[in-house]
């Protein structure tokens, strides 16, 4: 993986004003359920959400994957098994009127691994059969779709 580069604040603050950013959610099988989240910051604060972040240049779509479940959660994933769920186009009113084109996918963390929760970017963790209330809605988009797919 090329070596990963970071924009300063203040240009990123000025990226979230004039481009629309790429991230990637995860929903990740864990333990007979989903693993969700309780965000600390903006988008979506003090809702229940997928753990993500934005992909970096020089990154690999698996590559920022992977690094997201480390860094949110702690946990090692295998993604031989790992599987597009869809894309959404998320509008937000903080952040410089951020607009964010989200791609998520499932996955399932192996082993008996423990989660080991980013505590600046979330206040919450749980394991989930069914989406809970004050959800964000595009988690409630991905898992929805997720859950119906899995079912058919």
């Amino acid at each position: 993986m090329a070596k990963i580069k970071f924009a300063p604040k203040q240009v990123f603050e000025t990226a979230l004003k004039w481009f629309v950013i790429p991230t990637f959610d995860l929903i990740l099988e864990y333990r007979g359920g989903i693993i969700i989240v309780k965000r600390k910051i903006a988008p979506y604060k003090n809702c229940w959400a997928l753990p993500g972040l934005r992909m970096y240049k020089g990154e690999e779509i698996k590559d920022t994957i992977k690094r997201i479940a480390k860094q949110e959660l702690g946990l090692v994933i295998d993604l031989k098994n790992a599987k597009l769920v869809g894309q959404f186009v998320g509008k937000f009113r903080t952040e410089n009127a951020r607009q964010d084109l989200s791609t998520c996918y499932s996955a399932r963390v192996t082993d008996n691994q423990e989660i080991q929760l980013n505590q600046e970017h979330f206040s919450a963790v749980k394991i989930v059969t069914k989406i809970p209330v004050n959800t964000g809605a595009m988690y409630r988009y991905y898992l929805t779709k997720y859950w119906r797919e899995k079912t058919n």
